[in-house]
């Protein structure tokens, strides 16, 4: 009800100016006109009684064209002057054209104009030729209008519909963008950090067990853990680095100093931490695209960390070899395996290794060893991937 009342108090100001627009016409029209049986004041009373529906042109325009077109045939009936009375009827049929209801449009804009033509040619006041013309023109242009302007506002809704579904596909799309490089912050993080942190957890066990029995020993563990860090300090560098320095796109070019040309370091680090690791590279490895390098890296690091930290294993097979088109990613180890055989629970580790795989169109597996133990392997296609 309060949204009726709002929308009847928005039209007054146009029903007022209707009133005053008629009234004064019809006033003025009726100086050079013969009076008609009734008082002219009542033929304006009449009038702006035909006026007040227009209050509910938006809200019942059906309902408005009958009231305003009856009111407006009972002031043609009673043989007051024409001309400024048919303003009131006019907004009724073009509201009602704007709104969409065409029914109740055409059938007032058939009913007013016939009524008025035949009760002034059966009346006392017989139209011309050239005024009924003009009186049935005036009809079809305020049709006319009333249509255009419904097809006009539909158009402008539409477009604001695709603006707003255009704005919302944008929003989408950086709220994806912002939660991808999330997970490849996360990933990165968990890459350059999980490996060290677990030699240096393994080497200060180590320190810990033979500080007071062997302190060579402890203090080899200790330089090892002082190697170690500083080596994760450097990548950690590296890596908040590439996070600071953002191209005119925004996009960070993801390399944080890791390839395979590090892998026999990534070897090194692993037999620091007790874990023999016997490492196989293809020839041509210096041809490969950084994405691929690094994704090399990242999963051979992620593999070694998981067996120093829950194969329990002594030795390792790292494998990289072309195949076809692909690089090939192979970590093999004696260790324990799966529990009872089954699949592997799939940690941050695990997760990031797929996701690295799958980001570049390639696959991701892991499970039992051919000869026992637990195995990770990779499939990275090269071709595919822009230099």
């Amino acid at each position: 009800m309060p949204s009726t009342l709002r929308a009847l108090r928005a039209e007054a100001p146009l029903v007022a100016a209707v009133v005053a627009v008629t009234v004064a016409g019809t006033v003025l029209i009726a100086r050079e006109s013969s009076p008609g049986p009734l008082p002219l004041w009542t033929g304006l009373l009449l009038l702006t009684a035909t006026s007040l529906p227009l209050l509910a042109r938006r809200t019942a325009p059906a309902a408005t064209v009958a009231a305003v077109v009856l009111g407006a045939l009972l002031y043609q009936a009673l043989d007051f002057p024409g001309g400024a009375a048919t303003v009131p009827p006019a907004i009724a049929l073009f509201s009602a054209m704007a709104a969409g209801r065409r029914r109740a449009a055409l059938a007032g804009g058939v009913a007013w104009p016939a009524g008025t033509l035949l009760l002034g040619w059966f009346g006392l006041r017989p139209p011309g030729l050239q005024g009924a013309v003009w009186f049935l023109l005036w009809v079809a242009a305020t049709l006319v209008l009333g249509e255009m302007s419904r097809n006009r506002r539909e158009q402008l809704a539409a477009e604001r519909e695709r603006v707003a579904q255009v704005q919302r596909a944008q929003q989408e799309e950086a709220r994806r963008r912002v939660t991808e490089e999330r997970l490849r912050i996360a990933r990165e993080l968990h890459d350059v950090l999980a490996h060290s942190v677990s030699v240096v957890n393994l080497r200060a066990g180590v320190a810990e067990h033979l500080i007071d029995r062997d302190p060579e020993q402890a203090r080899a563990a200790l330089g090892d853990i002082r190697k170690v860090t500083k080596e994760a300090l450097v990548e950690l560098r590296g890596l908040l680095g590439v996070l600071r320095a953002v191209d005119g796109d925004g996009n960070a070019d993801g390399d944080v100093g890791g390839g395979m040309d590090r892998l026999p370091e990534l070897v090194r680090r692993a037999a620091n931490g007790g874990l023999d690791v016997v490492l196989t590279l293809p020839d041509d490895h210096r041809e490969l695209p950084r994405s691929v390098d690094l994704a090399v890296y990242r999963i051979v690091q992620e593999a070694l960390t998981n067996i120093i930290k829950h194969a329990g294993a002594a030795r390792a097979q790292v494998t990289v070899r072309r195949d076809g088109g692909d690089l090939l990613i192979e970590v093999r180890d004696d260790g324990a395996g799966p529990p009872q055989g089954g699949p592997p629970r799939e940690g941050n580790g695990l997760v990031g290794m797929r996701e690295r795989a799958v980001s570049l169109g390639g696959a991701f597996g892991v499970g039992p060893g051919p000869d026992g133990g637990f195995e990770v392997w990779a499939r990275l296609p090269v071709r595919s991937v822009a230099l």
